[in-house]
C-alpha cells in the first residue's frame, strides 16, 4: 500500500506543479503586457522560462534537500521526452512537421551548442559554480539574441502590438501569481519527498525515477502547447517550444540548483542517460535539418524514447 500511495502522491503533486506553473505564468504574461512589454518579448522570456519552472524548481528543492544528483537527471529525462515524445507525437499527429528556417538558423545551433558544453562541463561528475556560470551566460546570450534579433522588424511588432489590445490588470491576476508562486514552492517540495520515498520502496536510484517519471510529468505542458499549436498549424511554435524549452532545462535546470549547493551526476544518468541524451540531440537535428519531420521520422524518435525507457527500467 505503501508504493501505491507514494505513487499517488508522486502524481498529485506533479499536477499541482503543473497546474501552478500554468496560473503563474499566465498571471506573469498579463502583468507583462500590462505594463507596456511587447507580445515576443513576453512570450521569449516570460512564457518560456515559465513553462520550464517545474524543471527549475523542483531541481533547486532536490539541491536543497540533498538529493544532489536531481537536477541533471531531470534535464537529462526532459530533453529526451521533449525531443523524442514531444517531437514524435506532434509529427505523427500531423504527418509532417515543418520546420521553418529561422528555427534552423538559430534555435537549432543554440539547442547544439548548450547540450555540446554541458556534455562538456559534465565531464568531471558535477556542475560547479563556475560552470554554472558559463552556462547561464550563454543563455542570455541566447535570450538576448532572439529578442534583437526579432526587434530587427520593429514594424511588425508594432502592428502586433497595436492589433493586440493591452490586457486590463485584475486583482485576480496578482492572486494567480502569488498562489501560482506558493504552489510551485509546496508541490515541489513534496515532488522530491515523494521520488526518494519511492526510490527507497523500490529500492533503485532517485536519479531512474527522476529521468522517467518526474521528467515525463514536467514535460506533460511542452507536449500539450506542441501537440495544439501543431494541430493549429502553428509548425515553428510547435518545435520553437521544443528548442527554447531544451535550452533552458540545460542550462539553466543543471546550472542554477548549483549556486544552492552540490549538483552531481549519479551512475545511471552518466552510463545511460548521457548517451542516449546524445544520440536524441543528434537524431532530432538529423530529422529538423531538412526543413520537416516526416510521419516515420516521428515514429523513429518515439521508437528511441521507448528504448530509453526500456533501458533505465532493466526491461532491455
Amino acid at each position: 500500500m505503501d508504493i501505491l500511495m507514494w505513487i499517488a502522491a508522486l502524481i498529485g503533486a506533479l499536477a499541482l506543479l503543473v497546474l501552478s506553473a500554468d496560473y503563474f505564468t499566465r498571471a506573469a504574461e498579463r502583468i507583462g503586457l500590462f505594463f507596456g512589454l511587447n507580445s515576443f518579448i513576453v512570450g521569449a522570456t516570460i512564457v518560456s522560462i515559465g513553462s520550464s519552472m517545474p524543471e527549475l524548481t523542483t531541481s533547486i528543492m532536490a539541491v536543497l534537500n540533498g538529493v544532489n544528483d536531481f537536477p541533471i537527471s531531470n534535464a537529462i529525462g526532459s530533453n529526451i521526452a521533449n525531443c523524442l515524445l514531444v517531437g514524435g507525437v506532434c509529427s505523427l499527429v500531423v504527418g509532417t512537421l515543418k520546420v521553418e528556417q529561422k528555427l534552423i538558423d538559430v534555435d537549432l545551433p543554440f539547442f547544439f551548442i548548450s547540450t555540446a558544453l554541458f556534455l562538456m562541463l559534465v565531464l568531471d561528475k558535477e556542475i560547479s559554480k563556475l560552470d554554472a556560470s558559463l552556462m547561464l551566460a550563454l543563455l542570455v546570450v541566447f535570450i538576448v539574441y532572439t529578442i534583437f534579433d526579432h526587434s530587427k522588424n520593429k514594424l511588425a511588432v508594432l502592428v502586433k502590438d497595436k492589433l493586440k489590445k493591452r490586457p486590463k490588470l485584475n486583482f485576480s491576476d496578482a492572486l494567480f501569481l502569488i498562489g501560482g508562486a506558493v504552489g510551485i514552492y509546496f508541490s515541489a517540495d513534496f515532488t522530491i519527498r515523494s521520488v526518494t520515498e519511492l526510490a527507497s520502496i523500490l529500492n533503485i536510484s532517485s536519479s531512474i525515477v527522476a529521468m522517467l517519471a518526474v521528467a515525463l510529468g514536467t514535460s506533460l505542458p511542452e507536449l500539450v502547447v506542441s501537440v495544439r499549436a501543431s494541430l493549429a498549424g502553428k509548425h515553428s511554435i510547435a518545435l520553437g517550444n521544443i528548442f527554447g524549452s531544451n535550452t533552458f532545462n540545460i542550462l539553466a535546470v543543471t546550472g542554477i540548483p548549483a549556486f544552492f549547493g552540490k549538483v552531481t551526476i549519479s551512475d545511471e544518468a552518466w552510463l545511460i542517460g548521457i548517451p542516449f541524451l546524445m544520440v536524441t540531440t543528434l537524431a532530432f537535428i538529423f530529422t529538423t535539418s531538412d526543413d520537416r519531420i516526416q510521419k516515420w521520422e516521428g515514429l523513429a524518435l518515439l521508437v528511441l524514447y521507448i528504448a530509453f525507457v526500456g533501458k533505465l527500467t532493466g526491461i532491455l
